[in-house]
């Protein structure tokens, strides 16, 4: 390779847009790179130059990568990559990644239009369902009884127990909790796509997609729906968010 050679720069892929869409003014991407979009026909890829690829995968990077999705996400339609999405600088992104597919990202940018994604977290509130369960199981009771004042080497055999007696507690309970929660929320929303359960404590976790009139609604309701059950259940909104849940598989 001769000295005035120029490779160009490894790209890190955020996402898919439409064409006439901007970028959201000032942000960064990942390691800190300037954002900016390659087009092919009515799509453009959302792009910037990787910096140092053999360090990438940082939670700051992981960050950037959210922060840039749900960034561009505030005011039009896209389609996210996989965080860690990479092409090597003599990739022709827009005839190679882009035009072959550019009708299915259109109408699939189309789709999403005036949508935002919206992820809906249920919890038990530990402390309160625990006191639940050691009062209607005795075995529970007994176990709790055992365990107090002890170190967990003394009662490890109890407290496994116990903890099995809780898990399978709250996992017989979601499965009739959880579906009158997703009702209350169904008819508000254009689409819904429930996660598997995370921990123990989670009753359901949802994604749902929103049109943007119905967002102060659905903020509402889920307001109120934490009200009737402040008692026993934990409700987290986040949101507005790239619409993960919601896209083809790139």
């Amino acid at each position: 390779m001769s000295e005035d050679t120029v490779v160009d720069s490894d790209k890190y892929l955020y996402g898919i847009v439409l064409t006439d869409s901007g970028l959201p003014s000032g942000a960064d991407g990942v390691q800190a790179g300037q954002l900016h979009t390659v087009s092919s026909g009515r799509v453009a890829a959302v792009v910037s130059d990787l910096v140092e690829p053999d360090i990438l995968g940082t939670p700051d990077d992981l960050r950037a990568h959210i922060e840039v999705l749900d960034g561009i996400a505030t005011t039009q339609p896209i389609l996210p990559l996989a965080f860690g999405t990479v092409v090597s600088g003599d990739t022709d992104i827009a005839g190679d990644v882009l035009a072959p597919r550019e009708a299915e990202y259109t109408e699939a940018l189309e789709k999403l239009s005036g949508h935002a994604q919206f992820t809906l977290l249920a919890r038990y509130d530990r402390d309160t369902v625990l006191g639940e369960i050691i009062l209607d199981n005795p075995e529970a009771a007994e176990l709790r009884g055992r365990i107090v004042g002890t170190s967990e080497d003394e009662t490890r055999t109890e407290r496994i127990r116990l903890g099995e007696i809780i898990v399978k507690t709250m996992e017989s309970w979601k499965s009739s909790e959880a579906p009158p929660l997703l009702e209350q929320l169904a008819p508000l929303t254009a689409d819904m796509s429930e996660r598997e359960s995370g921990q123990a404590e989670d009753v359901t976790e949802v994604a749902v997609l929103l049109r943007h009139d119905a967002i102060p609604k659905f903020n509402d309701l889920v307001d109120e729906m934490a009200e009737a059950h402040q008692e026993r259940l934990r409700f987290r909104l986040v949101g507005p968010q790239a619409p993960y849940d919601f896209v083809p598989e790139i």
